[in-house]
């Protein structure tokens, strides 16, 4: 539709001269307005004298702002009628809708103010909008492919949710709101984690009990319900068509979903001079740790379709974070003790000393940072900081596996640490003994740290699946292939 409606010939204005707001025309209406009040009908805010100019009616939100309808011309504005400018250009609007020929249960809207181009047609009878009208129209619904069906009724519910007040509920609002939220709900118990409807588990059972009550109300009809039905229909919907509902078979809609489930790669673009650097950083100074937190960031940046569920992930990341560090800051504090206590002793060596100083610049390395960190995460360990932390973080130098070696620097730290202080600790135990002494405590010293090594490699690879098969099977593994390529051939 264009903007023809903003400059309408004078002619065509005297065609229509009951919307002119002149003295004479305003009395008849005053007229009616004081019989009104000689009833005892309660007055709300859109039935009071000077609420909207002749032809008029204002609606208020629940939320508290007005728009303005206009029941002969099928006409519905958002702008200020109180203004004159604006209420001249809404009765040339009024002026084209009469030429429109609309259906019985169809308006038409002004979108984005008086200075716009276009309107949106809404009938009501079908539950679809659009911007053009013959599409909308009653008998031309059933031509419209299923997207062009399913963006026709998220316009529709998207208008009911900002003007709610003029039109009563449409008895399918309830039933297609009832049945989406029951479907999503039943996803939820049958794939759990895993399901990506628009609302959350809770937020479905919150919502099912507020429409049956609605519903079973007498006065179902009221703003609220009708702004509450149009929120939610036009989430459904805009869901709908981006799951491409009813356009699919069931295993295309897996593979689709499938692919939608795969969380995002947030790795950047890196030069292999830079992979190979982060490798070798992850793996050797940081012994590995880093992979565990960018498992935690991106666990925490995966989105399912509804932000409750970014924000539990979110919740649940910081709180993980906030527990580890207080965990490694608590173990640092006690190791810097008993580094320093050792710094006391009079008469130790020098690679005693200097280990025990490396040890205690670590331990205190790795409160100091554990620290800050734990303070920096419990005071943004809301929704609106995630945004613009797992932004800076993928966009880093180093993208996320960068990030993932700066939140792993307390218990990195902490490990140089104990490496340092088990150095120290040898070293002053191995100064002024004998020889046969030196033996047995470096033997004891092999045997222990053989079997912490094992404990960490085995409580370190247990949650992944391993063969049953042990890691030197592997060096065999093209003879026992001959082998077996030997018996087939015979």
């Amino acid at each position: 539709m264009t903007s023809s409606f903003l400059a309408v010939p004078d002619t065509t204005m005297k065609a229509c001269p009951d919307i002119l707001t002149t003295n004479l025309e305003e009395k008849p209406v005053l007229e009616k307005r004081d019989a009104d009040y000689e009833d005892d009908a309660y007055v709300s805010i859109s039935t009071l004298a000077n609420s909207a100019p002749p032809g008029w009616i204002m609606h208020v939100h629940p939320r508290g702002f007005i728009y303005w309808s206009n029941p002969r011309y099928k006409a519905i504005v958002d702008a200020d009628l109180r203004i004159p400018a604006f209420l001249e250009k809404a009765n040339q609007f009024c002026t084209h809708c009469a030429e429109l020929d609309l259906d019985e249960d169809m308006e038409a809207h002004v979108v984005g103010g008086m200075e716009a181009s276009f309107c949106l047609f809404v009938n009501h009878r079908q539950c679809v909008a659009g911007y053009e009208l013959t599409n909308v129209k009653t008998r031309h619904v059933k031509d419209m492919t299923t997207n062009g069906l399913l963006r026709a009724r998220r316009l529709y519910w998207n208008f009911i949710a900002y003007h709610p007040s003029h039109k009563p509920n449409s008895p399918h609002g309830f039933e297609e709101a009832i049945d989406a939220l029951r479907s999503y709900y039943h996803e939820y118990l049958v794939y759990g984690g895993k399901c990506i409807a628009p609302f959350s588990k809770a937020e479905c059972e919150e919502l099912l009990n507020v429409l049956h009550r609605a519903k079973d109300e007498e006065n179902s009809g009221q703003p609220a319900t009708a702004a509450l039905l149009g929120w939610l229909l036009k989430d459904v919907y805009s869901f709908r068509s981006a799951d491409r509902y009813g356009q699919v078979t069931r295993e295309e809609q897996k593979t689709y979903r499938q692919l939608l489930s795969r969380p995002p790669s947030f790795t950047p673009k890196q030069s292999p001079a830079t992979r190979l650097f982060l490798l070798f950083l992850v793996n050797i100074p940081f012994f590995g740790i880093p992979q565990t937190y960018l498992a935690y960031v991106k666990n925490a940046s995966e989105f399912r379709g509804h932000l409750q569920g970014l924000k539990q992930n979110w919740e649940t990341y910081t709180l993980q974070l906030v527990k580890e560090y207080s965990d490694f800051i608590l173990i640092a504090t006690v190791l810097l003790s008993a580094t320093v206590g050792l710094l006391t002793i009079n008469d130790i060596g020098e690679t005693c000393r200097v280990a025990a100083i490396l040890s205690a610049f670590a331990a205190l390395g790795s409160v100091t940072v554990g620290v800050f960190f734990v303070w920096r995460h419990q005071r943004n360990a809301h929704m609106p900081a995630s945004f613009t932390y797992l932004h800076n973080a993928r966009y880093s130098a180093l993208g996320l596996s960068g990030h993932a070696l700066l939140l792993s620097l307390p218990p990195v730290l902490l490990v140089w640490s104990l490496i340092a202080f088990t150095v120290a600790a040898l070293a002053y135990a191995l100064q002024d003994i004998s020889q046969a002494s030196t033996w047995i405590i470096f033997g004891l010293f092999v045997m222990m740290l053989l079997a912490v090594m094992a404990g960490v490699y085995t409580f370190s690879t247990i949650w992944q699946w391993q063969s049953n098969e042990g890691w030197w099977a592997g060096l065999f593994h093209w003879r026992r292939n001959k082998g077996r390529a030997e018996s087939s051939s015979v």
